[in-house]
């Protein structure tokens, strides 16, 4: 019975991932309480209330383990702005660049703070915003921080020191930071 809850969950995330930007899902007249309608409220509770603030405090000289329905993906983001990303199943680590910012998020048309992605030396942005890598991807902070699962101050991982990734990693590899500090030896 939990296991149909969370996997209508997942469901329900993989959804608002899918339709970029409609996260008004939850109202469907066919929601129930364990379909997710909880998380969306949460995860919209998260967008409104985030601060650009909040937001550069959470990244800045962090590194940080994402999770969303299609992976995980390690981070250490510094706090002159740059991205180092570890993706799951990549054989480099992908170097770019973070910022925060105020815009609009669409469907409301409200303003919050946005965290903002980008890796100009790859050809597709890595993070799936679709387009070209040299393009900022930018979403709310408050959805992109309901994903970080767990945090780390500084390069726990070594991240900006490597071209190539420590291992290749598998997407629901499950690992939290420490289970990777310790299978890399740092």
């Amino acid at each position: 019975m939990k296991c149909m809850a969370v996997l209508r969950a997942l469901l329900a995330v993989c959804a608002v991932l899918s339709l970029g930007g409609c996260w008004r899902v939850y109202e469907s007249s066919v929601s129930s309480s364990s379909d997710g309608r909880a998380t969306m409220r949460d995860m919209d509770n998260a967008i409104d209330s985030t601060t650009l603030q909040q937001a550069q405090v959470a990244l800045s000289n962090q590194t940080w383990l994402y999770q969303n329905p299609s992976g995980r993906d390690v981070h250490y983001s510094t706090s002159d702005g740059r991205d180092f990303l570890w993706r799951a199943e990549a054989q480099q680590i992908a170097v770019g660049e973070w910022r925060v910012e105020i815009g609009i998020n669409h469907p409301k048309g409200n303003e919050v703070a946005k965290i903002c992605l980008r890796y100009p030396s790859e050809a597709r942005h890595p993070t799936g915003g679709g387009g070209p890598g040299s393009q900022w991807h930018c979403r709310p902070a408050g959805l992109v921080l309901f994903f970080v699962k767990e945090r780390r101050a500084g390069d726990v991982l070594g991240l900006a020191n490597r071209t190539q990734v420590p291992y290749v990693r598998v997407a629901f590899d499950g690992a939290t930071i420490s289970q990777l500090q310790s299978r890399i030896g740092r």
